[in-house]
């Protein structure tokens, strides 16, 4: 188990890379985490770390994925899809990238706070 509550991370499934994208995704770890630590929302929950992947693919997939809970490590593992040519068309604009992932973060965590019942998170 890491020290952040959320870690994001990527993996494409078609050929191309997204400029600056491992600054957005730290960023935004670094702050849902003090969001995280200030709400406890994680109390009381089964887990204590949502692995979140990001795949860049031709085509975005509006719903998110909920994979599996380790019970081992106390993470919940989840999965989104972006078109790769959304991410590519934000690459040279830090904020603009930081927005997307934090969206795709915020799609997910209402799709956790459902099925778990867990305290929302603004972000």
């Amino acid at each position: 188990m890491s020290n952040h509550p959320i870690l994001i991370g990527g993996v494409g499934l078609v050929k191309g890379r997204i400029k600056n994208l491992s600054q957005a995704m730290v960023a935004v770890c670094e702050e849902v985490r003090h969001l995280i630590e200030q709400s406890n929302a994680f109390e009381g929950m089964p887990f204590k770390e949502i692995n979140m992947v990001i795949r860049w693919d031709e085509n975005s997939v509006s719903e998110p994925e909920i994979g599996p809970l380790r019970k081992s490590n106390q993470s919940l593992e989840v999965s989104t899809t972006i078109s790769l040519r959304e991410g590519k068309a934000v690459e040279n604009e830090p904020d603009q990238l930081e927005l997307l992932v934090k969206s795709e973060l915020t799609k997910v965590l209402k799709l956790i706070e459902a099925k778990y019942d867990m305290r929302q998170i603004k972000i």
